[in-house]
């Protein structure tokens, strides 16, 4: 093959090789870089001076130095206006601070697109007290699977800005605001709530003319949202005020009979704010409003009718593969109503166990079918699912589960503990309940939470952390003591067989007693590693410091299952008024002695 004929020296490089920079061998008609890749090789017989022009640095510099005065004016005369105008700045931090000056640096600028936040007046909480307790090395529960590991839920959409609104006296809700506490509440408050569908959220969050309920249920979820992180403190006080007095407005202006799901989900996330940030007696009254509101709309009877099989709901749902179907749509109405319910009777059932309170929904009532996976439900695919009573069962309890999302094993788990309390509460005189039959029911229950707590063990991986199951565990595990302590209370007559069988219980209770406070230690440690943390976390470890005070010396595991108690209350103090308020019924100088429930 012959030689490509060569440009004269003094030609200089194509562009394409100048922009690779890379070296060109200036042959005609094309280097062959230009031939090898494919493209036109364009030769420029004046190539244009590099850098810029004479004097063209100097100009920039006194352009520079020019809008830097003008700036300088303008931040003097806006300065001057924001003194003039806000007055009331210096009482609100001696109010605040009790004369003090945390915010006397504080400048208020108003700009064409942001509009300035006031603060009211704020109580913060304590700073958690500086004790060091000794910690324990991570053990086999540290690791609980992350029942969402391939579920990353979808950035909001943040192309369609929303107009900014005010809320009440005070407060200003931004369109960036806006997308932070939406995004909040999906990346850290949906692991213990997941009661609403992004998608489908999303669809409505933004709109100018949602209703009343929606708004509602919209800053009910920014309160909750906001109490989450130590960005928002200050705004997660207005916006409960702004929740609570729009939720008491639609009860005054909407009939009785029409309620919505949103009103009671409202309501619902509104009271887990008040349990772990505000008053214990107010939550009791705001959740009795969520309770009586699923009660009325009969969320614990969704699915009366059995449960159809795979190809019947194929038939029902004949538009489940389509995206925009409105069947499948209607299934998501009714699985966040399903949802909705369970949060509700989780709920109940965890907070019953810290004073043995009489609990609200009846177990022999319910006929909703258990919460579908959350890949489905993000999807919005529907999925057969159990019921309840079909899933705990009291014979074959070798039966091997399926694998159900964090969300569903909650629910199992807080039905079990339900049932302790069930037998706690049972008088034996009214029932007519024999030793037998007594002893017959704590079995059995014992095993419900064995094999529970086999199946997470099972699931437990060093890849994914979830805070959910953590605490589910911790819960089943509590629930182990509170059979202990009671087999240790329960008066079982003074007949020979009678005392034959309960001391034949007792020593098995013992043994898996002894078994759960070992696990509990390492579950203790294990939520420190957790960055996000179930809201009812602290009534368990209540529990859990109740029975290690009315069972010293019990074995070494016992005795360091308190230190590490406190330590877990305190790194939460700030966050949860519950931690702070249980920290002073446990702290070791206390005389007054609370018993196990």
């Amino acid at each position: 093959m012959a030689a490509q004929p060569r440009r004269p020296q003094l030609r200089i490089a194509c562009e394409e090789c100048r922009r690779k920079r890379i070296k060109c061998d200036r042959g005609t008609p094309q280097c062959m870089p230009c031939a090898t890749s494919g493209k036109t090789c364009v030769v420029r017989d004046n190539c244009p001076r590099r850098g810029p022009k004479k004097g063209y640095l100097k100009t920039l510099q006194n352009q520079i130095e020019d809008l830097q005065t003008r700036l300088n004016e303008q931040q003097e005369v806006s300065t001057a206006e924001t003194r003039t105008y806000s007055p009331s700045r210096e009482e609100i931090n001696s109010d605040n601070d009790n004369g003090g000056n945390m915010m006397d640096s504080i400048e208020v600028q108003s700009t064409s697109t942001t509009t300035p936040i006031t603060l009211g007046d704020i109580q913060l909480w304590t700073q958690p007290l500086e004790v060091q307790f000794p910690t324990m090395q991570p053990g086999p529960w540290d690791c609980i699977e992350n029942s969402f590991p391939c579920l990353d839920f979808p950035v909001l959409d943040h192309t369609q800005e929303p107009a900014p609104f005010a809320m009440g006296v005070g407060l200003h809700i931004t369109p960036m605001m806006h997308n932070d506490l939406d995004q909040l509440y999906f990346d850290r408050a949906y692991m213990f709530a997941p009661i609403l569908q992004a998608h489908r959220y999303r669809s409505w969050s933004k709109q100018p003319n949602k209703s009343k309920q929606q708004t509602c249920l919209q800053h009910a979820m920014w309160t909750l949202a906001s109490s989450l992180t130590s960005q928002f403190q200050v705004e997660a006080r207005q916006l409960y005020g702004e929740t609570r007095q729009l939720l008491h407005e639609i009860e005054s202006e909407e009939p009785c009979h029409q309620i919505s799901i949103e009103q009671a989900q409202a309501w619902l996330l509104l009271a887990i704010y008040e349990l772990t940030c505000e008053d214990y007696h107010r939550w009791m009254m705001s959740a009795g409003m969520a309770f009586r509101l699923i009660q009325m709309m009969r969320l614990y009877e969704l699915d009366t009718h059995e449960s159809p099989s795979t190809s019947q709901a194929q038939e029902q749902y004949p538009a489940q593969l389509s995206p925009s179907g409105q069947v499948q749509d209607d299934w998501i109405d009714v699985e966040t109503k399903r949802r909705t319910f369970w949060l509700a009777y989780t709920i109940d059932r965890f907070t019953s166990m810290v004073d043995g309170l009489h609990m609200f929904f009846d177990d022999r009532m319910i006929r909703t079918l258990l919460p579908a996976p959350e890949a489905n439900f993000a999807s919005g695919r529907p999925m057969e699912m159990s019921f309840l009573t079909d899933v705990v069962r009291d014979v074959d309890l070798e039966r091997p589960d399926e694998d159900l999302s964090s969300f569903t094993e909650t629910v199992i788990v807080a039905h079990i503990c339900g049932r302790v309390l069930e037998h706690k509460q049972r008088p034996m005189a009214r029932t007519r309940d024999t030793t037998v039959e007594f002893c017959r029911r704590h079995r059995c229950i014992n095993a419900l939470l064995a094999q529970r707590i086999t199946m997470m063990r099972m699931h437990a991986s060093a890849e994914h952390l979830d805070p959910v199951l953590t605490f589910t565990a911790l819960a089943a595990h509590i629930s182990v003591l509170m059979l202990y302590d009671f087999i240790e209370s329960k008066p079982l007559g003074t007949k020979v067989q009678a005392t034959q069988l309960t001391n034949t219980l007792h020593a098995e209770c013992q043994q898996q007693a002894l078994d759960a406070v070992a696990d509990i230690s390492l579950l203790v440690v294990a939520l420190d590693r957790h960055f996000q943390t179930h809201p009812l976390t602290p009534i368990l470890l209540l529990l859990a410091a109740r029975f290690s005070q009315s069972h010293p010396g019990l074995n070494d595991a016992s005795n360091k299952l308190m230190p590490c108690i406190i330590t877990t209350l305190q790194s939460s103090i700030n966050l949860n008024r519950l931690s702070q308020s249980f920290l002073q019924l446990i702290r070791p100088q206390n005389d007054i002695y609370v018993s196990f429930t």
